[in-house]
C-alpha cells in the first residue's frame, strides 16, 4: 500500500578514503576504521575520526525509495515480481550510489512501479536508466509477501518485513559484482552492530504518500479481513491504523537519526476510487504523509494514492517531480565524495561539548510533539504577516526581536513548531527551546542558553571550537549563572565571530519562563552582535512580560504581533478533527458553532466535537469541569481511583514521566493492564497526553493549575497526598530487593532515576506531620538502601543531587521538628529527627570531600569511605564501624564535619600577599617577587611553579583560563604560560615607573589593561614580541571643593575592559568609561555626617554596571554610578572578592574572620573564624570554594552553603519555589577552626606501637595507636621547625633535626601494658658550623651505635656512644638518597641519578657503578640529568633489588622514573678504594625500568610488603598494591650483576624499560597485573605536606598521613 526508495552512497575505485563497510566475504578479515565524511545533509555523519587506508572494496550509498500500494488487477500483464532483491539495472561503469526500491502493503516489486500493470511503463528500468547522474547507479527492487488477500500467518508485523529486507540486503547475491553488501531496513540496522557499516553509508530516504501516523481506513480494511472466510486479518494492517502505537513507536525511533538523512517526502491531492460506484476517498491526507521534521522536504503529486508512484511517460509531471528530486540526492551524493567541504563535528568534540554544556537532551522531543498536533492548512497566515517577514528577511538588519502573543491554549507552541519547520525547509540555521513549566528544568534561562549554545556549535565548528576552550576556565556550566553563561559563551564568543549567516532562534513558552524578566534583558544585547541573530519568542501577554518589552523598544527593535482571531486556523483544526456525515452546509454550520464556543482555545476534545450540536461550554474552566466529571461520573470505583493515581503522578512530577516509568511507579495499579498508553488516555480524561516520545505531560499548564486548585469541582487533586505518593513510589522503588547488583550490572528499572534524582523534593512538599512518610524516609536513611542510592547516582554522574538532598533533608527537619513532641515517643521520634539531620549534612561533605573517590568508583561508598568519615556522622555510625576491621582511621581528634579541605604552605620566613584562582590553578603571590602555582584539584604545587620574575612584583593576573599569568615587576612586565612556566613576552615599563593598580587580560589574552597610580590606562598587545606600552586613557580627574586631589590608591577594571573605577585617599570614588574617556560620577557616602572615605577595595560587578567596595573603617558598599544609587553595609573586613557570577561577595578581616554574603541583598550566608589576619581571598571559578591567604600559609574551604547556593541555582527558579529555598539572610552557617601546627617530620617506630611527628613550631609529639597522644617531647624554643625524624631499628631512640640545623638523640624505652614510655634526652649536636645547607637524612645504624647525618653538601657519621669523633665527607650534590646496605648492615649505599656508590660507615668508598642509559622512553638520559634527584629508594622484602624513584628536571610535567636493579654486590676489598674519581667504575649493573603502563600510574612509591607487593599511592591519590613478577636467579637476575673484565673500564649501569608484554621472548620481562585499590584518600587529607610525609608502616599494617596538624592513622588489613 505505501512504498519508498533509500539512497545509499558507494566509493569509486580510486577513491582512498576508508570504505564505508567492508564485504562479509570478499573482503578479508581485517576492518580498518571508516574515515569521517564531508558535511552535507545528504552525507551519513561518519561516527568515528580512525585514519584512512587504502582499501579495494567499493562502499556504495544507498538511497532507499518506498512507494505506495498497488492493488492486485487480474488483467495484470507483467509479473508481480521477484520476491527478495534484485538487480534491475547496473551501469557499465564504476557507481557510487544505489538506489533501492521497496513497495507497500498489498504491492509486488515490479507490478507497484506500472503504470496500468504494463512492464513498458516500469519506470525504475525503463525511464531512470536514461536520466543524466541516475544513469550513474545502480538500481534494485525489494519484494516481499505483503498480499493481505491470501491466508497467511496471521501474526506478521512490520517488523518481520523489516527483519526480512534487512536479511536480503546482507546476503543476497549479485552474479557479477559479488556479495550485495548494499543495505538495511535503517530502524532496525541502527541497533544491530552488524549492519553499522551498512547504516552510515545510507544518504536519503524518500516516501511515497506513506502512512506516517496511519490511516482510518486500515481499520475498515482490518475488519473486513476479519469478516471474510477466505482471508483473515493481519497484524502489519492494525499496525497501519491512524495513530497506531506500532507507528508512533517507528517515528519516535526515527527522528533520532532522521537528522542525519535526507528525507523527501510525497503526498498524494486527489482522491482514490475505492470501487464502490463512484464513491471515493482520500486514503492518505498530507498530514499523515509527512514528517514534519526540520529539513524534510515535502512535494505535492497530483495523483490519487493508486498512481502517486505509477507514471504515464518520462514527460510525466509527476515523473518529473520525483525524478528530479533523485537526481538531486545523487548529484549531492557523487559531488560530496570528491569535494573538500568542512568536516562536520566529529562525534568526540560534540559529546565534549554535550558534557561541557551539561546538555541532557535537545529539545527535538518538544518540536516533534507540537509538530504532530499541527494541521494542515493552520499557522499559514503567520508567511503572511508583514512584520513577520521583515523579521526573517535575512537582508534587513532592522528587526532582530519579535513576539508572537497569545491567550492560554491559543496554539503558539505548534504555531512555533511551525515556523521552525517553515526556516529549516528554507536552509536557514534555526535553533529552538520550548520552555515548560510543568517539567523541571525546561524553565531554566540557564538550561535555555545552553541548549541554544549548543545547537549553534553543531552548525558552526568556529564557534564549537572555541567554546571548548572554555573547559580550561573550570567552570561549572550545569550551575553557573546564567549571566555567566551569557557573558562568557555569547558576548565573548558568538557575538564576535565573523558573520557568515543569520542565526533564528525560536523560544516558545517565555511566560513560562523562571525569569521572563532575565531572559529578555539578556536578549537586548543581540544588536551588538557581529553575527546576525534573529530571536522570535512565543508567550501569554501577561502585564510583566509587556513592562519588560516597552523598556526594550528603547534599546532594541522589536514587533509583536498577535495571534489571536485568526479563526480561520480553529474552522481548519474543527473540520479535520470532525469526522461526520452530510451536506457540506450542515458540516459547515457545525464547525461554526464548535469555533464560536471553543473561544480561540484550541483544547477542544474529541467529546466537545461530538457534543458540537449541544450546548457547548464557555471557557476553559468550563471545559475542565466537564473533563472533571468524565472522571468522577465514571462508574468503575477501581477506574477511578486509578485515575486518581495517574493524575497525581502527572500533575507534581518534577518532569514528564515516560509510560514505562508510570507503570513502575504505580506498580500494582497498573500490572494487569494489556495497554496502558491507551488506559492511560482513557481514565484520565483529557487531562493528558502521550506524547511521541511516549512522555505522559498534562494537556496545558492550565490543566495542571485547574486540578491542583480544584475546590468545589467534580474532581482535584490533592497536592499534599500527590506528593505523598510520589514519595513513597520513589521509596518503593529505591529499596527494591536485589537493587544494588542490578546498578552494578547497569539493569536499572526505568523509574530508578526519576526516584533517584527526585525524591528528596516531592519529600519537601508532603505534609510535615505524616507519621507515614517519617517512618519511610527513617527506614530509608537507616538501612543500606541509602548507599544504593549513593552509588547509583555516582554511576550516572549525578552527585549534584546529594546536595539538592541535603538542603530539602535540612528543611523537612526543620519542619517536622514542630510535630513529634509528644512525649511517649520522644526519645524514639529524637532518634528519627537527628538521622535525617546527620544525613542532611553528611550528603553534603560526601561530595565535597569524596566527590572525586566515588565518580572513580562507585562502590567505594560502601566499605571504603565511611571509614574516613568523622565518628559523628551518620555515615560512619552506620558504616564505618565494620565488625571485620579491614579498615580503620585513628588519631584524628575532629568528630564532626570541617570546612576546611586543604591547607598550602609556603614555608617560614615566607610572606604571601594576593591570591587569585582561575582554571585549574592557584595563583599565590610572594613577596619576594615569585608566584607559586597550584593545582585545585590535587593542591600540589605546579611543575611550572614558583615562577620567579626576577625582582620585586607589585600585582599579578590570571587570564579567564588559567593559562597565561600577568607579572608586573619594578622595571619589566611579564606574561608567563602556566603550564610550562615560559616567558612568553616581557616588556620594559614606563620610565616613570607607576604602579599598577588594576590589570585585566583581555581580547581572548591578547591584550593586557593596566590602570596605574598615575590615573592613566595602558595596554599591551600580547600578539607582538617585542610589544610596548599604548596610552589608552588619561583620567584628568576634577578636584572638589573640599577635597584633596592626590594620586590614586586604587582601581578596578570590569569584565570587558571599559569601565574603571579610581579611588583616593582623600577624595570620593569615581567611576569612568575609558573610551573617551568620559566621566560617570562620583560615590557618596549614604550617612549626611561623612561625606567620603578612603576605599581600599573595589570591584565591578561581573554582570551589572555596579561597584563593590570597601571603605577603611570596614562598611562594604554597592553602588550603581548611572543611577547614582548606593547602599552600605557594616563589616569590619579589611578584605573583599566577588564571585565569578557577581551573586555573592566575600570579605576578610584582621581578626581571622571570613564571611560570605549575596550580593543583591547583602545577605549573610557563611562565617568562618580563624587565627591570622586575612590579607588576600579569592572564590573559585565553580563558586563552591573559597580561598584565602594568611601570610606564609593559604587555606582551601569549601563550605555546605556554598555547595547548596551553587545547585540551588542551578534547579530552576520555579522548582525551587515550591521545594523551598534556603533564606540566606537568617540561617548563616558558622565554623570556627582553630590555628594549626602544620607536621613537617613523621616516622613511625620499627617495631610498633608509637609513632612520633614534628611540627612547623618545633614541636616533637609522640603518640600511641591505641592511646593518641601521649606527650610534647620537646619544643624548640625559637620556634625553629622540625625538618627530619627517624627511629633507629630497635625503636629505642629517636632522633630529629630542626631548622638551626640542631640534632637532637632521645632514648625512649616503650614499656608494656598502661604504662607510658619513659623518654629521656640522650644528646644534642649543633651542625651550624659544622656543614652547610640543610640537613637533608638522619639514619641511625642498625646497632645503633653510629648515626649519619647528610646535609645539602656534607655526610657525617657520629658515634652515639659519646657523639664525638665524627666521620665527615664532602658531596657533590644533594640529588642523592642514602640507605643501610640491605644485605650487610656494615655498608652504606648512595643512590643517585648517575651513580652508585657503596660505603662502609667510617665514609670509606668500597665500590662505585655509573649509569649509562642507553635506552630511555622517559628521557633520564638528557643532557642535564645530574640535575634528576632521587627521591626515595625502596628495599624488597628478600632485601635482593632495590627500587628507584627519580624526578625529571627536564622535563615540565609530574612524570617520574622507576628504576629496579639487584642489590649491589657486598663483598668487600681488604682496602678501601681512595675516593679520587667517583666516576671510576669497577662494576655493572643492569637496571630495569618499570614499564609506562605501571610507572603512569605511580604518584609516589612508598613500601614493599611481602610478596613484593609494591604499595604506592596513585596519580588519583589512592593506595594501591601491586606485586612486580621479579626475575628469577637462574635468568635475569644473575645478569643483573656482572664483573668487568678489566678495572680499567668504567662500570656501567645499563637502564632498560621493563617490557609490559605477557608472552615476551625476552627475559627481564614484568607481567602485567592491574592494581589493587586498597583506599582513596579524601580530597581534604590531599595536600603538600600530605603527599610528601605520607609513609606506609608495615609493621602495624598502617598508613601514616598528616592532616591540618594531626596525624591520620590509616590501618588496613591489606597491607601485608
Amino acid at each position: 500500500m505505501f512504498s519508498k526508495t533509500f539512497s545509499f552512497r558507494r566509493k569509486s575505485s580510486d577513491d582512498r578514503r576508508q570504505p564505508r563497510f567492508q564485504r562479509t566475504t570478499s573482503q578479508p578479515s581485517q576492518s580498518p576504521s571508516p574515515n569521517p565524511s564531508p558535511s552535507n545533509v545528504s552525507v551519513p555523519i561518519q561516527e568515528d575520526d580512525a585514519q584512512s587506508t587504502t582499501s579495494s572494496s567499493q562502499a556504495p550509498h544507498y538511497s532507499y525509495f518506498r512507494a505506495t500500494s498497488d492493488h492486485y488487477r487480474k488483467n495484470s500483464q507483467a509479473k508481480p515480481g521477484a520476491l527478495g532483491l534484485d538487480i534491475i539495472y547496473a551501469p557499465d561503469c564504476d557507481y557510487k550510489v544505489d538506489i533501492v526500491f521497496v513497495h507497500g502493503l498489498g504491492g509486488a516489486s515490479r507490478r507497484t512501479w506500472s503504470k496500468n500493470a504494463d512492464p513498458e511503463l516500469f519506470w525504475p528500468m525503463k525511464f531512470l536508466p536514461l536520466e543524466t547522474d541516475v544513469c550513474q547507479t545502480r538500481i534494485l527492487t525489494f519484494g516481499y509477501n505483503a498480499d493481505f488477500r491470501t491466508s497467511g500467518n496471521v501474526s506478521t508485523s512490520v517488523l518481520d518485513f523489516a527483519k526480512d529486507l534487512l536479511f536480503e540486503l546482507k546476503y543476497a547475491k549479485d552474479e557479477i559484482h559479488g556479495d550485495l553488501n548494499i543495505g538495511d531496513a535503517y530502524m532496525q540496522g541502527q541497533n544491530d552492530p552488524n549492519y553499522e557499516p551498512i547504516i552510515k553509508a545510507i544518504s536519503a530516504i524518500t516516501f511515497l504518500a506513506t502512512p506516517h501516523r496511519g490511516t482510518n481506513l486500515a481499520d475498515l480494511l482490518d475488519r473486513i479481513l476479519r469478516a471474510t472466510f477466505v482471508t483473515n486479518s493481519k497484524l502489519y494492517v492494525s499496525e497501519l491504523a491512524k495513530n497506531s502505537f506500532t507507528l508512533q513507536k517507528l517515528n519516535e525511533q526515527f527522528r533520532h537519526i532522521a537528522p542525519r538523512l535526507e528525507i523527501i517526502s510525497f503526498y498524494e491531492t486527489q482522491s482514490t476510487s475505492i470501487g464502490l460506484r463512484s464513491a471515493r476517498v482520500m486514503i492518505l491526507e498530507k498530514e499523515s504523509s509527512v514528517l514534519g521534521y526540520p529539513g524534510e522536504t515535502s512535494k505535492a503529486l497530483n495523483a490519487d494514492h493508486h498512481n502517486v508512484c505509477k507514471f504515464d511517460s518520462p514527460k510525466d509531471p509527476n515523473y518529473i517531480t520525483v525524478r528530479n528530486a533523485l537526481g538531486s540526492i545523487v548529484a549531492k551524493i557523487i559531488s560530496s565524495s570528491s569535494s573538500n567541504k568542512r568536516l562536520p563535528p566529529k562525534r568526540k568534540e560534540s559529546g565534549d561539548l554535550k558534557t561541557l554544556l551539561a546538555i541532557a537532551e535537545i529539545p527535538d522531543v518538544d518540536y516533534i510533539f507540537f509538530r504532530d498536533q499541527w494541521a494542515q492548512g493552520t499557522c499559514d497566515w503567520v508567511l503572511k504577516e508583514d512584520r513577520y517577514l521583515e523579521w526573517s528577511n535575512a537582508q534587513d538588519q532592522s528587526r532582530s526581536l519579535l513576539w508572537l502573543n497569545g491567550g492560554a491554549a491559543t496554539g503558539k507552541s505548534v504555531l512555533a513548531s511551525f515556523i521552525i519547520n517553515n526556516l529549516v525547509e528554507q536552509g536557514f540555521s534555526c535553533q529552538y527551546f520550548f520552555m515548560r513549566v510543568g517539567n523541571r528544568g525546561k524553565g531554566s534561562l540557564s538550561l535555555l542558553l545552553r541548549s541554544i549554545a549548543y545547537q549553534v556549535a553543531r552548525d558552526t565548528p568556529e564557534f564549537m571550537e572555541q567554546v571548548l576552550q572554555l573547559a580550561d576556565e573550570a567552570i561549572d556550566f550545569a550551575t553557573a549563572d546564567p549571566r555567566t553563561l551569557w557573558e562568557r559563551i555569547y558576548k565573548s564568543i558568538l557575538f564576535n565571530l565573523k558573520a557568515v549567516r543569520t542565526l533564528y532562534w525560536i523560544i516558545d513558552g517565555l511566560d513560562e519562563a523562571d525569569d521572563p524578566r532575565a531572559l529578555l534583558r539578556l536578549l537586548s544585547d543581540i544588536s551588538f552582535s557581529s553575527m546576525p541573530i534573529r530571536v522570535l519568542l512565543l508567550g501569554r501577554k501577561t502585564n510583566e512580560i509587556v513592562d519588560v518589552f516597552q523598556k526594550l523598544r528603547q534599546v532594541t527593535d522589536l514587533s509583536t504581533i498577535s495571534i489571536e482571531g485568526h479563526l480561520e486556523d480553529m474552522r481548519s483544526y474543527i473540520g479535520q478533527a470532525l469526522c461526520m456525515s452530510g451536506n457540506a452546509g450542515l458540516i459547515e454550520r457545525v464547525v461554526e458553532r464548535v469555533v464560536r464556543g471553543a473561544q480561540n482555545n484550541f483544547l477542544v476534545s474529541k467529546a466537545d466535537v461530538e457534543l458540537a450540536l449541544q450546548k457547548l461550554p464557555i471557557g476553559m474552566e468550563a471545559i475542565y469541569d466537564r473533563m472533571a466529571s468524565t472522571i468522577a461520573q465514571n462508574p468503575s470505583a477501581t477506574d477511578r481511583a486509578l485515575a486518581s493515581t495517574l493524575l497525581q503522578c502527572a500533575t507534581v512530577s518534577l518532569r514528564a514521566l515516560t509510560v514505562a516509568e508510570l507503570a513502575q511507579a504505580l506498580h500494582e495499579g497498573t500490572y494487569t493492564m494489556l495497554d496502558l498508553q491507551r488506559s492511560i488516555a482513557d481514565l484520565c480524561g483529557g487531562f493528558v497526553v502521550i506524547d511521541n516520545g511516549e512522555n505522559v505531560t498534562m494537556v496545558h499548564q492550565t490543566a495542571r493549575e485547574y486540578l491542583l486548585n480544584s475546590n468545589d469541582r467534580p474532581f482535584g487533586v490533592d497536592k499534599g497526598a500527590a506528593h505523598k505518593q510520589m514519595f513513597e513510589n520513589c521509596m518503593r522503588s529505591l529499596m527494591t530487593v536485589g537493587l544494588r547488583a542490578r546498578v552494578k550490572d547497569n539493569r536499572q528499572p526505568e523509574f530508578l532515576e526519576y526516584a533517584a534524582t527526585s525524591w528528596s523534593s516531592h519529600l519537601m512538599l508532603t505534609p510535615p506531620d505524616c507519621a507515614q512518610t517519617a517512618e519511610t524516609l527513617s527506614k530509608f536513611l537507616g538501612g543500606h538502601w541509602v548507599l544504593i542510592w549513593i552509588q547509583l547516582l555516582a554511576t550516572q554522574r549525578h552527585l549534584g543531587v546529594l546536595v539538592e538532598a541535603s538542603k530539602h533533608l535540612s528543611r523537612y527537619y526543620n519542619q517536622r521538628k514542630r510535630f513529634d513532641a509528644e512525649p511517649s515517643e520522644q526519645d524514639h521520634l529524637v532518634l528519627k529527627q537527628e538521622l535525617v539531620d546527620r544525613w542532611a549534612e553528611d550528603l553534603v561533605k560526601v561530595v565535597g570531600k569524596f566527590g572525586m573517590v566515588l565518580r572513580g568508583n562507585p562502590e567505594s561508598i560502601y566499605k571504603l569511605i565511611p571509614p574516613f568519615c568523622p565518628q559523628s556522622s551518620a555515615i560512619y555510625q552506620q558504616f564505618g564501624r565494620t565488625k571485620d576491621k579491614s579498615l580503620v582511621v585513628s588519631g584524628l581528634s575532629g568528630q564532626n564535619w570541617d570546612d576546611s579541605i586543604a591547607r598550602m604552605s609556603f614555608g617560614p620566613g615566607t610572606y604571601a600577599s594576593f591570591i587569585s584562582a582561575a582554571g585549574s590553578q592557584i595563583a599565590i603571590l610572594i613577596s619576594s617577587g615569585m608566584v607559586i602555582l597550584y593545582d585545585s584539584s590535587t593542591f600540589e604545587e605546579a611543575t611550572a611553579s614558583p615562577v620567579k620574575h626576577g625582582e620585586r612584583v607589585y600585582r599579578m593576573e590570571l587570564s579567564s583560563n588559567g593559562a597565561l599569568l600577568a607579572t608586573y615587576g619594578y622595571l619589566t612586565t611579564k606574561i608567563w604560560e602556566t603550564s610550562t612556566g615560559l616567558c612568553r613576552l616581557s616588556a620594559p615599563n614606563v620610565e616613570s615607573r607607576p604602579r599598577p593598580l588594576a590589570m585585566l587580560l583581555t581580547k581572548n589574552n591578547t591584550m593586557l589593561l593596566v590602570g596605574t597610580d598615575d590615573r592613566r590606562i595602558r595596554s599591551l598587545d600580547l600578539s607582538q614580541n617585542p610589544s610596548t606600552w599604548q596610552l589608552i586613557a588619561e583620567l584628568e580627574e576634577p578636584e572638589l571643593e573640599g577635597h584633596f586631589l592626590n594620586s590614586s590608591n586604587h582601581m578596578a577594571l570590569n569584565s570587558d575592559g571599559r569601565l574603571i573605577a579610581v579611588a583616593y585617599r582623600g577624595h570620593p570614588l569615581s567611576a569612568w568609561e575609558i573610551d573617551g574617556p568620559v566621566h560617570i560620577g562620583h560615590c557618596w557616602r549614604t550617612r549626611e555626617e561623612v561625606a567620603r572615605g578612603e576605599v581600599i577595595e573595589a570591584v565591578w560587578h561581573p554582570h551589572d554596571l555596579e561597584v563593590l567596595g570597601l571603605y577603611i573603617e570596614g562598611v562594604v558598599f554597592k553602588w550603581r554610578p548611572y543611577d547614582d544609587e548606593t547602599d552600605e553595609l557594616a563589616t569590619g573586613a579589611s578584605r573583599l572578592a566577588i564571585s565569578r557570577d557577581g551573586n555573592l561577595f566575600a570579605t576578610g578581616d584582621v581578626r581571622g574572620t571570613v564571611k560570605v554574603y549575596t550580593t543583591a541583598e547583602f545577605g549573610l550566608v557563611y562565617q568562618l573564624a580563624s587565627e591570622d589576619t586575612v590579607l588576600s581571598l579569592t572564590f573559585s571559578p565553580d563558586l563552591r570554594r573559597f580561598y584565602d591567604v594568611r601570610g606564609n600559609y593559604g587555606n582551601a574551604w569549601e563550605p555546605n552553603a556554598l555547595i547548596r547556593f551553587s545547585e540551588q541555582r542551578s534547579t530552576g527558579g520555579r522548582t525551587e519555589s515550591e521545594t523551598g529555598s534556603l533564606p540566606w539572610n537568617s540561617t548563616a552557617s558558622e565554623s570556627w577552626i582553630g590555628r594549626i601546627d602544620v607536621i613537617t617530620a613523621l616516622a613511625g617506630s620499627p617495631v610498633g606501637r608509637l609513632y612520633c611527628c614534628g611540627t612547623e613550631k618545633g614541636v616533637v609529639h609522640l603518640h600511641d595507636t591505641k592511646r593518641g597522644k601521649l606527650a610534647e617531647i620537646y619544643a624548640s624554643k625559637s620556634f625553629f621547625s622540625i625538618e627530619q625524624l627517624t627511629w633507629s631499628k630497635d625503636g629505642r631512640y629517636l632522633c630529629f633535626s630542626d631548622a638551626s640545623k640542631k640534632v637532637i638523640v632521645m632514648s625512649i624505652d616503650p614499656r608494656t601494658g598502661e604504662l607510658d614510655p619513659a623518654v629521656e634526652k640522650g644528646a644534642e649536636i649543633t651542625m651550624k658550623n659544622i656543614t652547610d645547607g640543610p640537613i637533608l637524612q638522619l639514619l641511625f645504624h642498625p646497632d645503633s651505635n653510629k648515626l649519619l647525618v647528610r646535609s645539602s653538601s656534607t655526610i657525617l657519621t657520629v658515634p652515639t656512644a659519646d657523639f664525638s669523633s665524627t666521620k665527615s665527607l664532602e658531596l657533590r650534590t644533594s640529588q642523592h638518597r642514602w640507605i643501610i646496605h640491605p644485605q650487610d648492615p656494615a655498608l652504606i649505599i648512595d643512590i643517585g641519578p648517575s651513580s652508585i656508590r657503596v660505603l662502609d660507615w667510617d665514609l670509606a668508598e668500597r665500590q662505585v657503578y655509573s649509569f649509562q642509559y642507553s635506552q630511555t622512553p622517559l628521557r633520564v638520559a638528557s643532557s642535564s640529568n645530574r640535575a634528576n634527584t632521587v627521591d626515595r629508594v625502596l628495599v624488597t622484602t628478600d632485601k635482593r633489588h632495590l627500587l628507584a624513584q627519580i624526578s625529571l628536571s627536564d622535563v615540565k610535567s609530574k612524570e617520574k622514573a622507576f628504576l629496579y636493579f639487584k642489590t649491589p654486590s657486598c663483598s668487600t676489598p681488604t682496602a678501601a678504594i681512595p675516593v679520587i674519581d667517583s666516576d671510576r667504575a669497577t662494576d655493572t649493573i643492569t637496571a630495569l625500568m618499570l614499564p609506562p603502563s605501571l610507572s603512569s600510574q605511580i604518584g609516589f612509591a612508598l613500601s614493599f610488603l611481602s610478596q613484593n607487593n609494591l604499595i604506592f599511592l596513585s596519580r588519583d591519590f589512592s593506595m594501591c598494591s601491586r606485586r612486580l613478577a621479579l626475575p628469577s636467579d637462574q635468568g635475569a637476575t644473575s645478569a643483573l650483576l656482572t664483573s668487568s673484565p678489566s678495572s680499567a673500564v668504567p662500570a656501567k649501569i645499563e637502564a632498560k624499560p621493563m617490557s609490559n608484554n605477557r608472552q615476551g621472548s625476552e627475559r627481564h620481562n614484568v607481567v602485567e597485573e592491574p592494581p589493587k585499590l586498597l583506599f582513596s584518600l579524601p580530597g581534604d587529607w590531599i595536600s603538600r605536606d600530605c603527599l610528601a610525609l605520607c609513609a606506609v608502616w608495615g609493621v602495624e599494617k598502617s598508613v601514616l598521613c598528616p592532616r591540618n596538624g594531626e596525624v591520620a592513622v590509616v590501618r588496613c588489613s591489606s597491607l601485608v
